[in-house]
């Protein structure tokens, strides 16, 4: 059985080197074109079945149905353009099917371009079965069915994290882990750990998968320390196999959960299971976590997920309203999407109270109905502020120049509005911890840290500082 196997491997690796020219020139065409990420998720596994030059068909096979499913979704058209481009066919017909269990063996070791090429399936000898897991008390995966990848609209704010998501749910523990997904409120990071612990179960039912947010972990170990069960509490946590954390941010100033979360991030590490992490913040980023997690949640993939721009939010709508089941007219589509551009969250509640109206009042959906249902929802907009906007009415309140607060000079005169400033840059804008930095002077990611978190800590205790606070905003924001 072993001497077979090897022979299939071997037969395995030369149809690889033996593809026909169009296919392997066509698969380097699309390496060039796509996200490296995306490439070596979905296109890179794609073996050529083969092709049919009388009837125009090339037949592809994925080795999932949650590739081949994406592929259909979001990257056909490119394959179908690029071998149309290599084969000199506009009117080739680009076939997908699924069949995780096969290899290609070419019967001659060369490709015929005729009507039947000599193209074959080899099947792939099972292996032996495995060993009957010992029976453990069956824990709830907390996992919710609707979150899947199949009903996530990928858009170019979050193509690079959802192709690290479907990887990892693929093969859990082998690459990209820890996975640490960031951005902001309502942007889809709860929905992609669901879709993960989802399709991990579908592909492999005995799989422990396990969801929880950071707020329900501290709370099982607070049960766990109450009723003296903690052994029950670190055996079951470092059970998982593939473990989804959600908002990880709020165990911060939590010290006996960030213990605890460490030796089980540890243990689970080390025996390559799968841990995949939200946050509102990169990791160095945020505030009252323990360098030691700071450090671990860096090891492996961090993907940003970013606002929807306005084609992928109406693309979000009209999913939505497909699964549940009513029409949504394009230019009511286009109308949210435009007064609601930041979160995806309220963009669904948004959509979910207009179909509320239609039903209640059963009228169909409209342009007057969407106005008069949207206008609760939106509040003023934000006047928006940039880094200079800051640096300016922080010097004049401190009657400074931005010169010299962006300066190197660290007199005290200088140094304290120059951390205000810093800090209200983070509080107010979108930049990032080295942009605000290469703004003051080109200082280093972590001077701007350090000046947030000093002067955030100095708010809690002077009253006399909050009024400062308070009264340049206000100038900010006049």
């Amino acid at each position: 059985m072993s001497e077979d196997k090897d022979q299939l491997d071997r037969d395995s690796s030369e149809k690889t080197a033996r593809s026909p020219e169009f296919f392997t020139l066509g698969m380097e065409d699309l390496k060039q074109q796509l996200d490296p990420h995306i490439y070596s998720a979905y296109i890179k596994p794609l073996r050529l079945a083969s092709y049919n030059q009388e009837q125009a068909e090339l037949h592809l096979i994925a080795p999932s149905r949650l590739v081949c499913s994406q592929i259909d979704g979001n990257f056909r058209s490119a394959l179908q353009e690029t071998f149309q481009h290599r084969l000199g066919d506009n009117n080739l017909n680009l076939k997908l099917s699924v069949n995780a269990d096969i290899i290609f063996s070419d019967r001659n070791g060369s490709f015929s371009g005729s009507a039947n090429p000599e193209y074959v399936v080899v099947k792939k000898f099972k292996s032996a079965s495995r060993p009957v897991k010992s029976a453990l008390p069956q824990i709830d995966t907390n996992l919710n069915s609707r979150y899947t990848f199949s009903n996530y609209v990928v858009g170019n704010n979050n193509q690079f994290c959802h192709a690290a998501c479907t990887h990892v749910a693929e093969d859990p523990g082998a690459a990209y882990n820890p996975l640490f997904i960031y951005g902001g409120v309502g942007l889809g990071k709860t929905h992609l750990l669901h879709a993960i612990g989802n399709a991990a179960l579908k592909k492999n039912p005995e799989a422990k998968v396990l969801y929880m947010s950071s707020e329900a972990f501290t709370n099982e170990l607070i049960q766990a320390l109450r009723f003296a069960k903690m052994d029950q509490f670190k055996n079951k946590m470092r059970s998982i196999e593939v473990l989804l954390i959600d908002d990880i941010q709020f165990m911060c100033g939590k010290e006996r959960t960030q213990e605890e979360f460490f030796h089980t991030f540890n243990a689970l590490y080390s025996a390559k299971h799968q841990i995949v992490i939200t946050s509102d913040k990169l990791p160095q980023e945020i505030p009252g976590m323990e360098e030691r997690l700071q450090t671990r949640f860096s090891w492996g993939l961090t993907a940003d997920i970013q606002a929807p721009d306005f084609e992928t939010r109406v693309a979000i709508l009209k999913r939505k309203a497909s699964i549940d089941n009513f029409f949504l007219p394009q230019d009511v589509a286009h109308i949210i999407a435009e007064k609601i551009s930041s979160n995806v969250r309220e963009l669904e509640g948004a959509l979910t109270r207009l179909h509320a109206l239609s039903s209640l009042q059963r009228i169909p959906i409209s342009m007057d109905l969407a106005n008069s249902a949207l206008t609760p929802l939106l509040r003023p907009k934000k006047i928006h502020v940039t880094l200079e906007d800051i640096q300016r009415v922080v010097s004049e309140h401190f009657n400074i120049k931005v010169s010299e607060m962006i300066s190197k000079r660290r007199t005290k005169n200088l140094s304290f509005p120059r951390h205000v400033a810093m800090y209200l840059c983070r509080k107010h804008t979108t930049c990032s911890y080295p942009e605000i930095g290469s703004k003051f002077g080109g200082r280093d990611h972590s001077s701007v840290i350090h000046a947030a978190n000093v002067v955030t800590a100095k708010v809690k205790d002077s009253a006399e500082l909050r009024d400062q606070i308070v009264t340049i905003e206000r100038a900010l924001f006049s």
